[in-house]
């Protein structure tokens, strides 16, 4: 069995998303909720984004247009940032412990819409293509995907013991709105 495949779309993979978005977006949901929560979804997004381009990830790319999907990720990534600024932080303990699915949907949603179609998803499909081996592909980019989420788990994590709650809040807020703001001009 050739793991070439695996091995080269970790490696790329890895490289492309320290750093990114998506590591800052776990940082900033675990400095908040349980990294647990937001680890599993955090990587059940992953999971699924790299199944899709690695499978048909090209089909849905010719039906959707980038366009909408940037638009409503940064509608999105807006919205999660308004409601972070606005959230009362007078009990801190149901903050870190909110329910295990809203924590879950989160991570999972904005992951989600941060990376559909995002340089990541495309070097996958061109990756799959290439080596016309999906499932080392498919290994290779979910296991960088995870590596580089529980880095940034671990970060936000570590931050939440070291940096006052409302200002993480504040700054979380912002980096959501912040990235909210790229899409639209990206778009």
């Amino acid at each position: 069995m050739d793991i070439t495949p695996a091995l080269t779309t970790f490696g790329l993979i890895a490289l492309a998303e320290f750093g990114d978005k998506t590591q800052l977006i776990a940082i900033a949901l675990s400095a908040r909720y349980s990294r647990v929560h937001v680890f599993a979804g955090l990587i059940s997004a992953f999971i699924v984004l790299t199944a899709i381009a690695v499978g048909v990830g090209e089909v849905i790319l010719n039906f959707v247009n980038p366009h909408i999907i940037g638009f409503g990720a940064g509608l999105l990534f807006i919205l999660f940032g308004i409601m972070t600024l606005l959230w009362d932080d007078n009990d801190e303990a149901s903050i870190k412990n909110s329910g295990a699915s809203s924590v879950f949907f989160t991570a999972f949603s904005m992951i989600a819409l941060a990376e559909l179609g995002d340089k990541t998803e495309i070097a996958v499909i061109a990756l799959s293509a290439r080596f016309h081996a999906p499932i080392m592909v498919f290994l290779g980019a979910v296991l960088a995907l995870g590596l580089i989420s529980a880095m940034g788990v671990a970060i936000g994590s570590k931050l939440s013991t070291k940096i006052a709650l409302d200002k993480l809040r504040i700054g979380s807020g912002i980096l959501f709105i912040v990235f909210g703001i790229m899409f639209l001009i990206g778009n």
